[in-house]
């Protein structure tokens, strides 16, 4: 069976977009064996990981290669103090110097029109007439400067958590309504605590300065950007979709086979979701920021080695979409 190719994209210091002069472009091979697949189902597995295991079951290959991959990438020295809520200001971040459209509109609804004028305009984004802060034009300031892109960022992050936390119970409008209602009484709920920022910002910086080193280019390079896909009528949402290609942010470590495990698990599950929705899915990438390594996988190929076959994609998302509608729905999922 043919190999697929990975889009050669560098680590450190590399430009992303050009092959890597010390390890060129190297292919995911599925090697041969003689080894018999056994899948064992958990009592607590849900029922989209066990689909996504059998039926693409030999997702150890990808796993072995990406695990050596980044073993040899030079990593970010940083340390925030919530791992998860600097997560969030990265995607958000990036999400903001991406789009020449307004990211983000929901999290913006929850905000006084004011209030999101004023952040749209932080992130160098220019508000547009009549739209009650909640949309911009293109972009006024390709060059915003980062500690602006971050207080930017850290407020709609601080936004999203508290939405997620009413996503849970309440429906999409009901969400917004009460997570706008919880921001008037309560706006200290933007700023967070002092020191947990000041920490923050000092490992935004980090990333920021390697995100600008080669990295924004490459992916602006892709196509237009939309930020948090929505997928599947909501039950799922991916980081990205730029162009062709539907994009995984990872801030965090990857450094064992569960984390990249539930990574595979989900660029499988949004590029599928969004090929099902009717978008032209040609690639999928993952940048993971504290590795300073953006990798970019062919869609068709990289399905067709993971099960072992070639596979119709048009049926596969589907069976997959069923499998997602039939599952209880807390919420929005990530």
């Amino acid at each position: 069976m043919k190999a697929f190719r990975r889009s050669a994209v560098s680590c450190g210091p590399c430009s992303p977009g050009f092959r890597c002069r010390v390890r060129g472009q190297r292919r995911f091979r599925r090697e041969r064996s003689t080894t018999m697949y056994v899948r064992f189902r958990h009592p607590q597995q849900d029922p989209v990981s066990v689909w996504i295991a059998e039926m693409f079951p030999h997702q150890d290959v990808l796993r072995a290669e990406i695990a050596a991959d980044l073993s040899r990438c030079s990593i970010l020295l940083t340390d925030p103090p919530d791992k998860s809520y600097f997560g969030h200001v990265v995607e958000l971040a990036i999400g903001l110097a991406l789009g020449d459209q307004s990211p983000y509109p929901r999290l913006f609804r929850c905000l006084d029109p004011g209030l999101a004028t004023r952040i749209l305009t932080m992130a160098g984004h220019q508000s547009v007439a009549g739209d009650a802060g909640y949309a911009a034009g293109r972009r006024s300031d390709p060059a915003v400067r980062p500690a602006q892109l971050f207080t930017a960022a850290s407020r709609l992050a601080h936004v999203r958590i508290l939405l997620n936390a009413f996503d849970r119970h309440h429906s999409d409008a009901d969400a917004v309504a009460n997570t706008r209602h919880l921001l008037e009484q309560y706006p200290h709920l933007l700023h967070g605590a002092l020191r947990e920022t000041y920490q923050t910002r000092r490992s935004f910086r980090i990333v920021w300065s390697s995100y600008h080193s080669g990295f924004h280019d490459a992916l602006r390079s892709y196509g237009p950007a939309t930020a948090q896909l929505s997928l599947l009528d909501g039950h799922r949402h991916a980081d990205f979709l730029l162009g062709t290609t539907v994009l995984e942010v990872k801030s965090g470590g990857l450094d064992e086979d569960r984390y990249l495990d539930e990574l595979i698990r989900q660029i499988l599950t949004y590029a599928l979701l969004a090929h099902h929705d009717g978008h032209p899915v040609t690639h999928v990438a993952v940048y993971a920021t504290r590795y300073q390594r953006l990798l970019r996988y062919r869609f068709d190929e990289l399905t067709h080695q993971l099960a072992g076959e070639p596979i119709d994609l048009t049926a596969t998302a589907a069976e997959l979409a069923a499998l997602i509608r039939n599952q209880p729905r807390y919420g929005l999922a990530a």
